[in-house]
């Protein structure tokens, strides 16, 4: 057996057709949904996703694992690289950090496997990581891309970039904003801009917040893209389970590496220590009738018990810590109203706000005197890094693992005015919310974090 390995795709290349056959079995599954679909009622399709084509064609990313596979039955092929195995780049320090052990050996490990998908809880730095990759790979004239979903993560990392590590040649291409350069942040969205001059030549790929790039017909083939980059890693802090996206990144960045989790970092002392309390809700019966929308709409959203305990909550907070900053995340923007104009002096911020907004509410909700609180919806899930939160109340219910990590994230960021950080969630006792709260409570177990029950 030969594998002949590219930068985007490659190839077995075998005489033992039953071999083959086996290998494509085990990268294929089934597409959650398919069999409502037309095409699978009309048996034109099986309703699959086959990662290894039945000529032996499939992702490079996937090269690791398919090996592994192959060791388990004593199968060692040939395998040829079309680009040239260059040595390790040196590590190049960033000018005013000192990296913790565990940043410095995914940045090593990066330089010298050139690919894969790499997992750094929030707060663990992934930016200090990703500027140590950049600016060790980078030479002049030698183009890169770094791949954002959303602006504001984009604006971020591009100060962090210019202003705080002194990046050279740093651009950025976002709706209206763009500065033509050799290493272009980019939107996804904002793709088209940078085709002309980066989509063939840059050698180097990053995606942040790679996960949100797993499905979807336009971020798959934004991450599938690019033939000269050899080195393509993508950043997250909650990798997907699911085998089809989890497949996905695999093929288009490599194998899954980290070094830490959340728990082992506020052990250490590098991330606050979460308190993670949930309180238990009373006995509900929805009407069998109503959907899992109508459900979540009377059950939470208009659920005057459970939001008269939040605003509850957060009144004994404010009692107890006078400099409390309290973040409360919603679902949707009618759950963020009735808790805005259920509490008294809340800050809000929506998705829709430009810019300025945003900044102006978030410099009101760190300036004030006395406690506050900020309620807002996903945009305060990944787009913005505020690191003096001392309390989240997760409002918005939902069972999704990325979700409920990424939101407890917000508030593990250390800052000098806190130790802990205390999390409120909640355990819904109605059909359909049971099993999405205790889908959560699993989430933080799995991260090592303790969970109190109220």
């Amino acid at each position: 057996m030969k594998i002949k390995v590219g930068t985007l795709k490659s190839k077995i290349h075998t005489d033992n057709p039953a071999l083959l056959q086996a290998l494509q079995k085990l990268y294929t599954f089934k597409i959650p949904g398919a069999e409502f679909s037309t095409s699978y009622k009309s048996r034109f399709w099986d309703g699959k996703k086959y990662f290894i084509t039945k000529t032996g064609g499939f992702r490079s990313g996937l090269l690791e694992g398919i090996l592994e596979n192959l060791k388990k039955i004593e199968c060692t092929p040939e395998v040829t690289f079309d680009s040239p195995n260059e040595k390790a780049p040196k590590l190049e320090k960033i000018s005013s950090f000192k990296y913790y052990d565990f940043q410095e050996n995914l940045v090593r490990r990066a330089l010298k496997d050139k690919r894969g998908v790499i997992k750094a809880p929030t707060g663990a730095g992934k930016t200090l990581i990703m500027a140590g990759i950049i600016k060790s790979l980078y030479k002049p004239g030698r183009k890169m891309v770094v791949l954002f979903n959303a602006k504001q993560l984009l604006t971020q990392t591009y100060e962090f970039l210019t202003d705080t590590c002194k990046i050279p040649n740093v651009g950025l291409c976002f709706g209206e904003g763009f500065i033509q350069n050799d290493i272009m942040l980019c939107t996804v969205q904002s793709i088209e801009k940078i085709l002309d001059t980066h989509l063939e030549e840059s050698e180097v790929l990053l995606v942040d917040e790679v996960h949100e790039f797993a499905n979807g017909k336009m971020t798959l083939a934004a991450i599938h893209s690019f033939p000269k980059a050899t080195y393509r890693f993508g950043f997250t802090a909650t990798p997907p389970s699911d085998d089809i996206p989890k497949h996905n990144l695999e093929g288009a960045f490599g194998p899954l590496f980290e070094s830490t989790s959340a728990s082992s970092l506020a052990e250490e002392g590098k991330l606050s220590k979460p308190v993670i309390q949930l309180i238990h809700l009373p006995e509900e019966e929805a009407d069998s009738n109503l959907s899992y929308a109508d459900v979540y709409e009377n059950f939470i959203i208009k659920n005057e018990v459970r939001n008269g305990i939040i605003r509850d909550t957060v009144e004994t907070i404010k009692k107890n810590n006078k400099k409390a900053r309290i973040l409360i995340l919603t679902k949707n923007l009618d759950h963020a109203e009735i808790l805005h104009n259920l509490i008294d002096g809340s800050l809000r911020l929506w998705g829709d706000d430009d810019l300025g907004t945003r900044y102006k509410t978030i410099n009101a909700f760190l300036a004030s005197k006395k406690a506050t609180v900020l309620i807002g919806t996903k945009i305060l899930q990944t787009g913005i890094n505020i690191e003096e939160i001392t309390h989240l109340i997760n409002a918005r219910g939902l069972k999704s693992e990325i979700a409920t990590l990424q939101a407890l994230g917000r508030a593990l960021r250390k800052h000098s005015s806190k130790e802990t950080a205390y999390i409120y969630d909640f355990l819904d006792k109605v059909r359909y919310l049971r099993e999405h709260s205790l889908a959560r409570k699993r989430h933080y177990k799995k991260e090592g974090h303790e969970v109190i029950i109220l």
